[in-house]
């Protein structure tokens, strides 16, 4: 299976909405791996989408990831592997290995996979600040 990871600096780079490079990354018939490092040249989402399908990418492994891209990677058929970190030649290591779900390679303070959409209820800063509509009115 081709696997792309996104890359910055020898790592696992942490956001992918922004990744510029790819390292490409598939076993052979005789058990080695090829890595293939590509770069794309700006963040448009269709395209990096595209490119990545057109190469036969089937699994992605990066950092964060917006939610529309997530959805727009699973209806082109790219699995994700999300909210990894580390050292890109460890985690090529792992992967080889047939295990990246492993907790030493989550992003600080990502302690599972999401599953999803939308973010949860509130908390963020500035709650309950300000006025508030209710009942046709603002309070």
């Amino acid at each position: 299976m081709k696997t792309a990871i996104s890359v910055y600096d020898n790592r696992v780079a942490p956001g992918f909405d922004t990744a510029r490079e790819v390292c490409l990354v598939e076993k052979t018939e005789g058990g080695g791996l090829t890595k293939i490092f590509c770069r794309f040249e700006d963040d448009d989402i269709a395209d990096k989408i595209t490119w990545l399908s057109k190469s036969g990418v089937k699994r992605l492994v990066c950092g964060a990831i917006s939610m529309p891209l997530q959805q727009a990677m699973a209806s082109a058929g790219i699995v994700l592997v999300p909210f990894v970190c580390g050292d890109l030649e460890e985690v090529i290591d792992t992967l080889s290995k047939g295990n990246i779900e492993v907790q030493a390679f989550n992003m600080p303070g990502c302690c599972g996979r999401r599953r999803g959409g939308g973010g949860g209820g509130g908390g963020g800063r500035g709650m309950g600040r300000g006025r508030r509509h209710q009942g046709g009115r603002f309070v």
